[in-house]
């Protein structure tokens, strides 16, 4: 598991996280991020509720996907609709989208044979994520944990570019928050093997962060910012 959790969670990968904070930029714009204990209650948020769907998400594609190929004929659409349907905020899905478009574009570049057109045009960042991990050797754990790490990942970078915060300090921020996002992963492919047995997909998380959707919809309205979403 090690190289390919590696690879798919390296911040270097082009896959344009770095343009996105998350809804962190909005969140310090409005004073409610502004020093490492908000940031955790920022961060802990976003991975018990967007984490946890997108973690749920990125195992139910891992399973579709399976350990050979990425089948055309497994239920994206079905996986990607459903995870559309849980995220209300318009921004916020036209940031998941941008982000899955750079990810597939990655996958094919690297694992060609597989059909990553049948993931659709603009598949949903978590989708690409699941079948991705599969062709880098992981399980659906792996992509679980790929997913729950980056939902905190990409804000935290960010809250050292806008609040100029010690890149150690946000370290150790994320350390102490790793067992949070192993029990999101554990908790997700848990709920996607269920899911995936009988394809009722009411099943998957559909936890709310009213939040981070007002965040998202705020930030689409700034005449100046630093990241994209």
């Amino acid at each position: 598991m090690g190289a390919g959790l590696l690879l798919l969670g390296d911040s270097r990968l082009p896959a344009g996280g770095h343009a996105h904070s998350g809804g962190l930029e909005n969140a310090v714009a409005r004073g409610d991020v502004h020093d490492l204990d908000t940031l955790t209650d920022f961060l802990l948020g976003r991975l018990y509720g967007a984490g946890t769907v997108q973690a749920a998400f990125a195992a139910c594609a891992a399973l579709a996907a399976g350990p050979y190929a990425v089948p055309a004929d497994a239920p994206w659409n079905e996986l990607d609709a459903e995870l559309d349907a849980r995220t209300p905020s318009a921004p916020a899905r036209a940031s998941s989208r941008a982000q899955g478009r750079a990810l597939r574009r990655i996958a094919r570049a690297a694992w060609p044979e597989d059909p990553w057109t049948a993931l659709g045009v603009s598949p949903h960042h978590a989708v690409v994520l699941g079948a991705a991990a599969t062709r880098a050797r992981l399980d659906a754990h792996g992509a679980a944990v790929l997913a729950a790490t980056h939902t905190v990942n990409g804000p935290a970078s960010a809250a050292v570019k806008l609040l100029s915060f010690d890149p150690i300090a946000v370290t150790v921020v994320l350390a102490e928050m790793t067992g949070h996002c192993d029990q999101v992963a554990a908790e997700a492919v848990a709920a996607a093997r269920t899911v995936m047995a009988d394809r009722d997909w009411d099943r998957l998380p559909a936890w709310s962060t009213p939040g981070l959707d007002v965040s998202a919809e705020l930030h689409e309205h700034e005449e100046v910012v630093h990241f994209a979403s």
